[in-house]
């Protein structure tokens, strides 16, 4: 491969300082949330087409992904890290997904932080073990969310940026 037509192809992406991308990543649905110090600019999951091929949809997320961050111009890139469960071939796509969500951060001069989901409830709630409705609790006292009816996904992705702003101060 020619990294000189590479290199031409793809720009560098100007940031502004304090907003962070937040990202829940997944295959099916990634979720995303853009926030600036305690206010939420834009959330939204990525939903990839489950018709497309499993390159298709890793394509559909990384264009999506680059999309979302030449809009808002993030500086960072606070992101969960993998949790394996019992099901390993869902883990491994999704660490694929990981990768083209790390791989476009990287190109547009984005600095990455990774948490591990029980970092992320510390970070929002205060405590490691709370469950999905203790979490949403929090997310929605500690940012002013509309009524708009959000994904779990989405939603986790928005804690994650809260997560990251309450460690990076």
């Amino acid at each position: 491969m020619n990294l000189k037509i590479m290199k031409k192809s793809r720009k560098f992406i100007p940031t502004r300082n304090n907003i962070v991308l937040g990202v829940d990543p997944g295959f099916d649905r990634v979720g995303v949330a853009v926030l600036e110090e305690n206010k939420l600019l834009f959330s939204s999951c990525i939903k990839t087409n489950r018709k497309l091929s499993h390159g298709e949809r890793l394509l559909e997320i990384g264009r999506s992904l680059r999309k979302i961050i030449k809009k808002w111009k993030p500086s960072e890139l606070a992101i969960e890290s993998l949790f394996f469960n019992q099901n390993a071939p869902n883990a491994l796509r999704v660490a694929e997904a990981r990768g083209v969500i790390i791989y476009e951060a990287k190109i547009a001069g984005l600095s990455i932080q990774e948490y591990s989901p029980q970092a992320v409830k510390i970070g929002v709630t205060g405590y490691g073990h709370a469950k999905k409705p203790q979490v949403e609790a929090m997310v929605r006292k500690l940012i002013k969310l509309s009524e708009k009816k959000r994904l779990d996904d989405e939603l986790d992705a928005i804690a994650i940026g809260i997560c990251h702003l309450a460690t990076r101060r």
